[in-house]
């Protein structure tokens, strides 16, 4: 698909990337917000203390399974960076030049850029304990900060080598022999290999690759190669979309996936003069855009499975610009609301300095520029079995799919439910990732389980993982009031032997109600997950996010789940409720505001 639209490349990117000195016009015509706040974030770090990055920090994943000992050092020096060369774009005066250098020395002497989860050179095995200096491995931050650093040195190197005479040079030398070399000489699993899967790691690695090559003065034999490597791995990426452009990993990784498929297309596009545009023309590419707009309930919350929480981020600059090649006007307006709403006081903390980037230089240009655009009162991919419907009061998704998708949790059949933009029925999404996260233990993650998210456990047995553990066909059932979508949830349980059937009807503006047919002879018992505590009285749980009025169960169980876990509470507050009901036979809910 991609591969079609090669072309002779020019030798720089010129147009994409502004240098602080060579483009003063549109960096001293910020608007005043725009430029106030990068200033303002900028300085945060002036005299700030660079985390030191122990030879004990990496060894704790190896030792522990604890990613947040490195990472919560990792992570902030890449915003210190992205912060301090913003602002020294913007005010140009020298003043965060000192506290720059020393952070782009500090990252230059790391043993390692990559993770001590991602050290590995085959997908799926236990990663080293220490990274290798002769052998480095181009993983996703590996990638993304020789993109970061390649992005400085282009808008700011006559004022790095001002202050650090080789600094520049020394920044080309480490892009090149952690990240481009081992991109040229090596194949990591996430650059494609025929039908293998892949997932954001290609998209998101491959935009970071090119702009590391194309902002610095490789040769064109070096560029074709590079252009014909990412052609292929993007192509590869694609193919484990369905035409209808569904995200299997979810709305949280929609922003490294989809967006970073844009950003990958853009560079390629701009350095072969426009020979890739008819591509963004393809519908496939705009489903993919769209994507996120689908899975939107309302304000920062959207509708998320697998490896995601709720709450997924604002949209931003790269989205708007990713919705205006897809011509997605839904896109680009749901990217307009989000900067409207955020502000340029919350301009995004990003690790990324090319997001960053693109919304200082367009964020605040968007603000109010496009009406609201409504979405889809019903969607249904099939690739992945997911269906949204909504109305003006309910917002409702099931997810019909197998149970070995990318990031994937044991949730085939489940259910979220928000009513007038509010959270009743909840998949509650992932602790902080740890060494068991994407190990063979995995499933045994409470977060995983199939009896933590709103599905039923048959006899104390749950849903198995892997593509074999899908539910039964989904039946798509519309009529001219309502949409209803019905599957049998038994194929997705080892061992069989039962039935349970899950309708789900929404008559539109009228009434949601869930029913669950089971027979068989073990006893069942339904989980529902809330993110507000439910008290049971005349029949129906109620909360103040709305009520479910039960019928043909037995007196439901109310738990409280504390919610400690720094990651979960992004989205979550302390507690969260789990309600087991005992199901026999026909079990009705109706669903009230």
């Amino acid at each position: 698909m991609i591969q079609e639209y090669l072309s002779t490349l020019p030798d720089c990117l010129d147009d994409l990337i502004l240098p602080a000195a060579g483009a003063r016009t549109v960096w001293d015509g910020l608007p005043e917000g725009t430029r106030t706040a990068l200033i303002r974030r900028g300085e945060e770090y002036l005299g700030w203390h660079w985390p030191v990055m122990t030879c004990g920090d990496y060894l704790t994943f190896s030792r522990t399974g604890n990613r947040s000992r490195y990472e919560s050092k990792c992570h902030p020096r890449q915003q210190a960076l992205c912060a301090l060369a913003l602002a020294e774009c913007a005010e140009h005066r020298g003043r965060f030049l000192d506290d720059l250098i020393d952070g782009i020395w500090f990252v230059c002497e790391e043993s390692g850029w990559q993770l001590p989860a991602h050290n590995n050179y085959i997908r799926d095995t236990a990663p080293l304990p220490l990274p290798d200096v002769e052998r480095p491995v181009p993983d996703l931050f590996a990638c993304e900060t020789a993109a970061n650093l390649s992005l400085i040195r282009t808008l700011l190197g006559p004022e790095l080598e001002g202050a650090a005479p080789g600094l520049c040079q020394r920044i080309r030398r480490e892009v090149d022999t952690r990240v481009v070399s081992p991109y040229l000489h090596s194949h990591f699993w996430w650059m494609g290999n025929g039908d293998e899967p892949m997932n954001n790691w290609t998209s998101w690695c491959t935009q970071n690759v090119l702009l590391s090559v194309f902002l610095s003065a490789y040769g064109q034999d070096v560029k074709r190669r590079v252009v014909e490597q990412a052609a292929y791995s993007l192509d590869c990426f694609l193919n484990g979309y369905g035409p209808d452009g569904c995200c299997e990993e979810g709305a949280e990784y929609y922003h490294h996936a989809g967006l970073t498929l844009w950003g990958a297309l853009e560079v390629l596009d701009r350095v072969s003069n426009g020979h890739f545009t008819p591509l963004f023309r393809e519908e496939k590419l705009r489903n993919i855009a769209e994507y996120i707009v689908n899975v939107h309930v309302d304000g920062d919350w959207y509708l998320n499975y697998a490896d995601c929480l709720p709450k997924a981020g604002l949209r931003g600059a790269g989205e708007y610009l990713f919705g205006r090649r897809t011509g997605s006007p839904r896109l680009c307006a749901l990217a307009a609301a989000d900067v409207s709403r955020r502000g340029t006081r919350d301009l995004p903390d990003s690790k990324s300095l090319l997001e960053r980037l693109l919304d200082a230089l367009c964020a605040e240009k968007l603000t109010g520029l496009i009406p609201p655009v409504f979405p889809e009162p019903e969607v249904f991919y099939p690739s992945t079995g997911l269906w949204i419907v909504r109305d003006r009061t309910w917002c409702v998704s099931l997810r019909a799919g197998h149970n070995g998708v990318s990031h994937g949790h044991c949730d085939a059949g489940s259910l979220i439910v928000y009513c007038k933009g509010r959270p009743l029925l909840i998949d509650v999404g992932v602790e902080t990732y740890n060494a068991k996260t994407f190990s063979p233990e995995r499933y045994s993650i409470w977060t995983m389980r199939s009896d933590w998210h709103n599905l039923p456990t048959i006899g104390g047995r749950v849903q198995g993982y892997g593509k074999e553990s899908a539910p039964a066909r989904a039946k798509l059932l519309q009529g001219g009031d309502a949409s209803e979508i019905e599957l049998d949830l038994a194929p997705a349980y080892p061992g069989g032997g039962f039935s349970y059937v899950r309708r789900v009807t929404l008559e539109w503006d009228r009434r949601l109600t869930v029913t669950d047919r089971y027979q068989g002879n073990e006893t069942a018992v339904l989980s529902l997950l809330f993110a507000y505590q439910p008290v049971w009285r005349s029949g129906a749980l109620e909360t103040p996010a709305g009520s479910i009025r039960l019928a043909g169960a037995g007196e439901p169980t109310i738990e409280a789940i504390p919610i400690p876990d720094p990651h979960l509470r992004k989205s979550w507050p302390d507690t969260l409720y789990r309600t087991l009901v005992p199901v026999e036979g026909t079990l009705t809910m109706e669903f009230l505001p």
